[in-house]
């Protein structure tokens, strides 16, 4: 869903499975793009945002290409850990590995898919490889912690991410330096003001901060864009983010859709592509069930915004 407000547009993207209370935070975010107009913004559009490659589950033949897809690229995120298939997981890694090239970083995401008996395996088998961080690898706090002590002196990093997200733990992570990484999504966390709160406490206590997407089209990811710009600005340059996003849609609804070039995304004010938006309006069933999700998950947006 798009919104247009005297700020300009805003998106809310959350997934049709996430329950209201958390797609409410996704709604508070566009709400935030559209109408509120103390977000704080970049002093200048002219920052030009590094950015890691994404790798889907792809078939090993498909990864030679999809790497094309980002040109210039310093580092590269892997998806992990979806058909349950660790041997396959590692194949897949080591080919993208041999695509890429030595000095390209790399990063793995497995959504708290993994025990920490089978992350500590997996990164054994992998340790020739040359992975630079392991992205929520496990479910809980507790987990993480125990898996950090395991894997000290592998030089392997662990990053958090539906921990902060979903369950809001990063204090407990920064008092129990369960990792080394927060990754800070600007949509499913309610906007740039909760990011940049969040991002704060995170850099103040030593961790890296990696602002990421979900799949967010040109509109969303602008904001994200914006968030880096401005952490930049305070903190000095940061990690590459994972914004390339894009390259994961078909098509998008912007005139410029934000693609990797040179590495990099821009900052930059999106513009509705009206033929795209045309073309790629919704059906009325869907429409309809968007409406009655935002009739459902508004309040609950305005009492978050409220208690913030």
């Amino acid at each position: 869903m798009i919104v247009r407000g005297p700020k300009g547009l805003g998106e809310w993207a959350a997934f049709t499975e996430y329950p209201d209370r958390e797609a409410a935070g996704w709604l508070r975010s566009g709400l935030e793009q559209a109408f509120d107009g103390s977000v704080p913004l970049p002093s200048s559009d002219n920052h030009r945002i590094p950015v890691n490659a994404i790798f889907p589950n792809l078939s090993l033949d498909a990864i030679a290409h999809w790497w094309d897809l980002f040109p210039g690229a310093h580092s590269a995120k892997v998806k992990v850990g979806e058909d349950r298939n660790p041997q396959a997981d590692i194949e897949r890694i080591r080919i993208i590995r041999q695509v890429i090239g030595p000095d390209i970083s790399l990063r793995l995401d497995a959504n708290g898919r993994w025990s920490v008996a089978e992350t500590q395996r997996i990164l054994e088998e992998l340790q020739p490889v040359g992975i630079d961080y392991v992205e929520q690898p496990v479910a809980t706090v507790n987990e993480l912690v125990e898996l950090k002590s395991l894997l000290e002196g592998t030089g392997i990093r662990l990053a958090a991410d539906e921990l902060v997200r979903q369950s809001h733990q990063l204090p407990d992570i920064i008092a129990r330096s369960a990792a080394d990484v927060a990754v800070l999504k600007v949509s499913p966390l309610g906007g740039v003001h909760a990011t940049r709160t969040l991002a704060f406490q995170a850099i103040n206590a030593g961790l890296q901060v990696v602002i990421s997407s979900g799949l967010e089209t040109s509109v969303g990811l602008a904001w994200g864009a914006r968030a880096v710009a401005l952490l930049t600005e305070e903190f000095g340059p940061q990690p590459d983010a994972g914004l390339a996003t894009a390259a994961l849609f078909t098509s998008d609804i912007t005139r410029e859709p934000l693609k990797v070039a040179d590495g990099a995304i821009r900052v930059s004010t999106p513009v509705l592509d009206d033929e795209a938006i045309h073309r790629l309006a919704a059906s009325p069933k869907r429409t309809a069930w968007w409406h009655e999700r935002l009739r459902r998950c508004l309040p609950l947006a305005l009492a978050s915004a409220a208690n913030m």
